[in-house]
């Protein structure tokens, strides 16, 4: 039984079933249209995609694409986020900080909340590698200690006299 098909990119119809394809989320498309697209792709247009991917696999059945396209869009033509920053803002603030995805409604509310202190951590971790980029593991001269065995204090023992005891006297 023939499967027709069109595909994603060329339009042009083709038998599932004899041909190769690549499948894109419920779409079919020739394997050289689908490279020839991923190269055209600007470095906004992966970015964007990545972003989508991920709230995809981090919020698994609870993800509300309509709500989440609508606040990504919204963060970025109103607070100037760039999607690559979106999404890992999203990274830090649920694998890195552990925090849990219960509360999300399936969504990327707590963007403008965490987005500066992402910012943050991914700078200064940015600073931290380029600092220690041509840095040289060296040897370290062993220096050696010595350390003397701890010694038990002994407790001499005091002898209790009463005052009618006479000593010397035989």
């Amino acid at each position: 039984m023939a499967h027709w098909v069109k595909c994603l990119y060329c339009g042009e119809e083709f038998d599932r079933d004899k041909e190769n394809f690549v499948k894109i989320n419920r779409r079919y498309a020739h394997p050289q249209c689908a490279e020839a697209h991923e190269a055209n792709m600007t470095q906004e247009e992966r970015d964007y995609e990545d972003l989508f991917q991920y709230c995809k696999k981090l919020f698994g059945e609870d993800y509300n694409y309509v709500m989440t396209k609508k606040l990504i869009e919204k963060y970025k033509k109103e607070n100037g986020y760039t999607y690559s920053g979106m999404k890992k803002c999203l990274q830090w603030f649920y694998e890195i900080k552990g925090n849990s995805i219960e509360k999300a409604n399936g969504s990327v509310g707590i963007i403008p909340y965490c987005y500066k202190a992402s910012y943050d951590y991914y700078y200064n971790l940015y600073l931290a590698t380029e600092k220690n980029k041509n840095y040289t593991k060296e040897a370290i001269p062993a220096r050696e200690i010595n350390i003397a065995s701890p010694r038990q204090k002994i407790k001499s023992k005091k002898l209790w006299f009463d005052e009618d005891e006479s000593i010397g006297e035989i």
